[in-house]
């Protein structure tokens, strides 16, 4: 069994400690916020949302083992009274812990000399009580709770802060280990003996309690004298303390952890709800990582859909996640709290988007955007015309016109293929299907371009008749053309119906 204090000697980090590439590629160092022997606290701004953000500077080498515990709870806890952990960057020398910035200072800043008046420490203490009810219930405990610890929002609002002290426990599960600083220790740390977590907590509320209503601490000593005055608790009150609150501390500040009152009960006590109605804090589910509005948001400024997804449904805690909570952060405090962004990355253009290829029609700013995905009610053009890569088609309004060619000799394999496509093409009209067979033939007749012209020619005019009149069939079917010569094609005594 071993006690942690955290009465240690300030041991400065100095500016160069966050110039690491890992953190300053997302984040800007504005100012210094605090040291101590933990690390260093600083002010930076988030470039891809330009919202100020707390960082913890921690050394890896020295506090591994609290960083750890402390990142865990963090991640674990979601209280409107907690404060919001938004990533986590560990390099080889140093682990950075970014959080939301409070403007409002500590609560020892903000308790006057003779103390709060009770209506406004009945508020806050609990808001207090509440966040710390919902640690006992995630089973952790604070271990270092102090009016240093406790920070105000710009909306009046507190959360607790700093869990290096931290402990994960389990219900009926003695510890063997404590921190905190001395003033605030609970009497069974004092004596080092195995000791129950939550009451641990609920005796430190007890003194941020009798802080707030009245300047000061009710135990004021030397380290020796100050240790028994915590074993042997003889409290002494202002005038201006009501007796329904002197009756509250005092059920806290009992020296048998079994009798202390706990977090819960104390939420229930009469002074602390008297005109009021209880916060429904205790059971706060996790954030919504799902929010169409702030996703839209992440990939208009070019986080990968997929990236954020497994960011999101992992809780990685990386530089998406970060974005996303300050996103929904920002929008959760009002338009009016929303910066500009910062460093704005282009997404990657599509191929089917006009707006970026030129290839495509370009749209006005003023026109709606025009989908250039097929729908499903849209036609499909034949696959017989894509194939031969034809280049016009007909409409899906004109019926096809199917035309027959009789060859007097049978083609070669390659040119009945070729007049195959074109007899099974959809043909709008004479005029088009003329078109078509002139590119056709002039493709793959095998003689000269001339003599090919001369061809197409006849076979336009075999078509017109094929489809306007009736020719009755001429003799001489088994003659042969000669060489350079062609004959009109044959037709049968048929009308094809137009």
């Amino acid at each position: 069994m071993h006690s942690k204090s955290s009465e240690f000697s300030v041991v400065p980090q100095g500016p160069r400690s966050c110039q690491e590439k890992a953190f300053t590629d997302h984040y800007q160092v504005l100012k210094d916020i605090d040291h101590g022997a933990y690390g260093q606290v600083i002010l930076a701004r988030h470039l891809r949302t330009g919202a100020k953000v707390a960082v913890k500077v921690l050394p890896r080498s020295m506090w591994e083992n609290l960083v750890h515990s402390e990142i865990l709870a963090m991640k674990t806890l979601n209280h409107p009274n907690v404060i919001q952990l938004f990533q986590v960057i560990e390099t080889h020398k140093q682990i950075y812990i970014v959080m939301e910035y409070m403007v409002g200072g500590s609560l020892f800043d903000l308790v006057p000399p003779g103390g709060m008046q009770e209506k406004e420490a009945r508020r806050l203490f609990k808001q207090i009580t509440s966040a710390v009810c919902y640690c006992h219930k995630m089973h952790i405990l604070h271990g270092d709770l102090k009016p240093e610890n406790i920070v105000l929002g710009a909306r009046g609002n507190i959360r607790i802060i700093d869990f290096g002290f931290s402990v994960m426990f389990k219900p009926g599960k003695k510890l063997t280990q404590f921190g905190g600083a001395l003033d605030y220790l609970a009497p069974e740390c004092v004596r080092k003996e195995v000791l129950e977590g939550p009451p641990v907590d609920s005796w430190s509320l007890g003194i941020i309690l009798y802080f707030m209503l009245t300047g000061q601490r009710p135990f004021k000593a030397a380290s020796k004298e100050l240790r028994r005055k915590i074993l042997d608790p003889k409290l002494k009150f202002p005038w201006q303390v009501s007796a329904k609150a002197k009756r509250l501390i005092k059920k806290i500040l009992t020296v048998d952890p079994r009798a202390r009152l706990s977090a819960e009960e104390i939420l229930v006590d009469p002074w602390l709800n008297q005109g009021e109605e209880k916060l429904p804090f205790h059971d706060v589910p996790l954030p919504n990582l799902s929010d169409p509005t702030v996703l839209t948001m992440l990939f208009d400024m070019g986080y990968d859909p997929y990236s954020t997804w497994v960011s999101l449904s992992q809780r990685k805690f990386d530089e998406v996640m970060a974005s996303y909570l300050i996103i929904q952060q920002q929008i959760s405090q009002g338009a009016g709290c929303m910066k500009p962004l910062g460093r704005r990355v282009a997404p990657r253009p599509c191929p089917r988007d006009p707006s970026i290829f030129p290839a495509l029609p370009q749209r006005r700013a003023s026109e709606p955007a025009i989908h250039t995905f097929p729908l499903p009610c849209e036609h499909h053009w034949p696959q017989e015309a894509k194939e031969s890569g034809q280049k016009s088609f007909r409409r899906a309004s004109v019926p096809a016109i199917r035309l027959r060619f009789l060859h007097e000799k049978p083609p070669t394999p390659r040119v009945a293929s070729q007049h195959h496509s074109v007899s099974e093409a959809p043909q709008p009209c004479p005029s088009i299907a003329a078109s078509h067979v002139s590119q056709d033939a002039t493709a793959v007749h095998p003689r000269g371009h001339r003599k090919g012209w001369k061809w197409v020619r006849q076979r336009i005019a075999a078509c017109l008749h094929r489809l306007c009149c009736c020719t009755p069939s001429c003799d001489g079917e088994n003659e042969a053309p000669t060489p350079g010569e062609q004959k009109p094609a044959r037709f049968t005594n048929r009308v094809v119906p137009t």
